[in-house]
């Protein structure tokens, strides 16, 4: 079969780099694999036009673009290609509702947390696209070779504990300035987000809703609870400031890698600043960390890239618990699992754990062997796959449906 994959841009090159990692293991599988940077300074129609004229696609693959392109014919891109077109959001859906609301009914989407299928059924319904499942991040980069022992891991390691992510400022909600009605259910919905270890931000403003009266199925809500995406936005940047000053307080020696954190940073003397780097860069930076630390609060139930690819570079990890996490490995075995709601104790842990170089080392090897297995891009072919297929006979059942029946024959 021959697979299409289109780049879109992305900051850290992230996902231009997902698509290049499950180009190869398609590849890998012994099928065609082309990649189209949809990226570049020029038209996409013609673009898409001179890809689609190299050979028939079997799927053409994005991710979190083009469900909603349209050429000069009204063509989407799956019917430019003649082909199933699956779309896999990395982030949180809601997000990008408009883009969401135009994307075509046959196409498939993936998303990173199961939480996130149940929003998208929810608030845009169970028809709204051919195919809606949970296909979670992978590693990227190959395992790299173990170091022989705790020794060894320390002393190639003289990063104590990394933290390859963005810094966000917290600044007034997006909705501060919406009406009374709206600011009541969403700073309501806030508070029970933060309150709780997780709940998705979704379900906090229904119990709102419900818990004010109303329904939250009720059709004069439907762009309210869409706009919950709002709520799980401030939560992710909430958590990942508290993360940070918890650790600051407390002295842990983080290097941080990424944008937005400017003054803040130089309020705690033991974090350190590291330039903004590719995911590529990244991983080889991992590489020399003895722990990776992962704040995953928007993706509770779900994946994350950044532990996956820690993992494959022998780090040992922590990040906030999830039930992903806690079913795909084992708590202080294979990685370390703080609580939001306690997250002073989960400091102190990773402050045991960072200088404690044989129980890292003991982390990183028993998390590499998992990630290895069961991880990676070639771990996740055949989740795309069945995508594609669901929407491919999605798109062959309305066909039909649409078909003019002969109901009588005349002789």
């Amino acid at each position: 079969m021959r697979a299409v994959f289109i780049k879109g841009g992305s900051q850290y090159d992230a996902t231009r780099l997902f698509i290049d990692e499950l180009a190869a293991a398609f590849r890998r599988r012994g099928h065609q694999a082309a990649v189209v940077d949809g990226a570049v300074d020029k038209d996409l129609r013609e673009v898409f036009a001179a890809a689609a004229a190299e050979g028939q696609a079997d799927l053409v693959y994005t991710i979190g673009v083009l469900g909603d392109f349209r050429d000069e014919r009204g063509r989407s891109v799956g019917q430019i290609f003649n082909a199933p077109h699956v779309v896999h959001f990395v982030d949180y859906p809601l997000s990008h509702q408009e883009r969401l609301r135009d994307t075509v009914p046959e196409t498939a989407l993936l998303t990173v947390d199961p939480t996130h299928v149940d929003a998208v059924r929810s608030t845009f319904g169970n028809d709204h696209v051919a195919h809606l499942a949970f296909c979670p991040h992978a590693g990227v980069g190959e395992p790299v070779a173990l170091d022989a022992d705790p020794e060894a891991f320390a002393a190639q390691r003289p990063i104590p504990i990394l933290f390859p992510a963005s810094f966000y400022p917290l600044e007034a909600p997006m909705w501060a300035e919406e009406g009374p009605g709206i600011r009541r259910v969403f700073d309501s919905a806030l508070d029970i987000a933060l309150g709780a270890e997780f709940i998705p931000a979704l379900d906090a403003v229904d119990q709102v809703l419900r818990e004010m009266g109303e329904d939250p199925a009720d059709p004069r809500y439907a762009l309210l609870r869409r706009y919950s995406c709002m709520v799980h936005e401030h939560v992710r940047k909430v958590r990942r400031g508290l993360l940070l000053e918890a650790a600051g307080k407390a002295g842990l020696p983080v290097f941080c890698a990424g944008f937005g954190y400017d003054a803040w940073i130089e309020k705690y003397p033991s974090l350190r600043l590291a330039p903004a780097m590719s995911l590529t860069d990244v991983a080889e930076f991992m590489g020399r960390a003895r722990v990776v630390l992962n704040a995953n609060a928007n993706f509770g139930r779900g994946s994350h890239e950044r532990p996956l690819t820690a993992m494959l570079a022998g780090a040992a990890v922590a990040s906030d618990h999830g039930a992903w996490w806690a079913e795909q490995f084992v708590e202080d075995e294979d990685m370390l699992l703080y609580r939001w709601r306690d997250l002073d104790a989960g400091v102190a842990r990773l402050a045991a754990l960072v200088n404690d170089p044989e129980a890292a080392w003991r982390m990183g090897r028993n998390a590499q062997a998992k990630a290895a297995a069961s991880h990676r891009f070639d771990n996740r072919v055949d989740t795309v796959l069945t995508a594609a297929a669901a929407a491919q006979t999605r798109q062959l059942c309305d066909r039909l449906s649409r078909q003019p029946r002969i109901t009588a024959v005349a002789h």
